[in-house]
């Protein structure tokens, strides 16, 4: 990747942090690491002092200069720092892993990057979900998206801290959650609509996109996958490889092309009619839904 194009420094009110050395554009790849530490089911300490143990002394140093959260809560320093730092090893994953650099990105519920776990390369990718200039933090987010200001708030009790943010601001916090708690609502009622009106679940999912709109235009994907899909079921391939086409390019922002499900929506978008279901229910014009 040639130089790097972050550093790490002193962040304001955060420890250390994470600041683009040179303008980065959206969809680039900030870093991609190897673990520091694998930590097996990072809510137990089982196994991962002995992880820890084995370390090189050069990789002990690393891990003990990164932040621990629970310092003061008299649990045993390897398990605080594991704690604090670890991400999973994908979504839902128990297992997780502890990055020398990764895991100096602080927390934004307005983040600029998004981190991935790729299963096949066994590295880490984060990648730019908005064009960050020069000099800016590099942040992530530490949540799932579209959660209530309390819901992040609660959340990040985890970690110890209480986001300051744009978005936390008290003043500006009511809309949002207004519009992140209508995301929700129209998530859970897109399948539920597929069998008796595939129109109002299309129709759900434009919605959805238009609100995601006004709170940064980010966390798209599973959307379209969920219209490519439909349109798919309801053999409407035109309108399928649309969908297909918008879900590949969102997750190439989010993963990048090395992501393992990049290779999947890629052969959607070759080829609509290659999802399994594609096909299964007569055809149904969904145009305009």
């Amino acid at each position: 990747m040639g130089d790097p194009i972050y550093i790490i420094k002193d962040a304001p009110n955060r420890g250390k942090g994470m600041f683009a050395t040179r303008d980065i554009k959206r969809g680039e790849c900030v870093i991609a690491e190897s673990p520091l530490l694998y930590a097996r089911n990072n809510s137990s300490m089982t196994g991962n002092t002995a992880a820890v143990e084995a370390l090189s002394k050069k990789n002990k140093k690393y891990f003990y200069a990164l932040h621990n959260a629970r310092a003061d809560e008299g649990i045993p320093q390897d398990f605080g720092i594991i704690k604090t730092n670890a991400l999973p090893l994908g979504p839902g994953a128990t297992d997780g892993a502890v990055y020398r650099i990764i895991s100096r990105i602080n927390h934004s519920c307005a983040p600029n990057v998004t981190y991935s776990w790729n299963s096949r390369t066994k590295k880490e990718y984060v990648y730019a979900i908005k064009d960050i200039p020069e000099g800016a933090e590099i942040l992530t987010s530490y949540l799932l998206p579209f959660m209530t200001r309390a819901e992040r708030q609660e959340g990040l009790q985890t970690f110890r801290f209480t986001c300051r943010c744009e978005i936390c601001d008290v003043d500006s916090s009511e809309e949002y959650d207004t519009i992140v708690k209508r995301i929700k609502q129209c998530s859970d009622l897109i399948m539920s609509y597929v069998i008796t009106n595939p129109r109002k679940s299309i129709g759900l999912v434009r919605e959805a996109l238009a609100l995601i709109d006004k709170i940064g235009g980010n966390g798209k994907t599973s959307y379209y996958h969920d219209a490519y899909q439909i349109c798919a079921m309801y053999s409407n391939f035109t309108l399928a490889k649309e969908w297909a086409d918008l879900q590949l390019e969102s997750c190439r922002i989010e993963e990048g092309e090395e992501g393992v499900t990049y290779a999947r929506f890629l052969a959607y978008s070759r080829n609509p009619k290659s999802h399994p279901q594609a096909g299964y229910c007569r055809f149904v014009d969904l145009t305009g839904a």
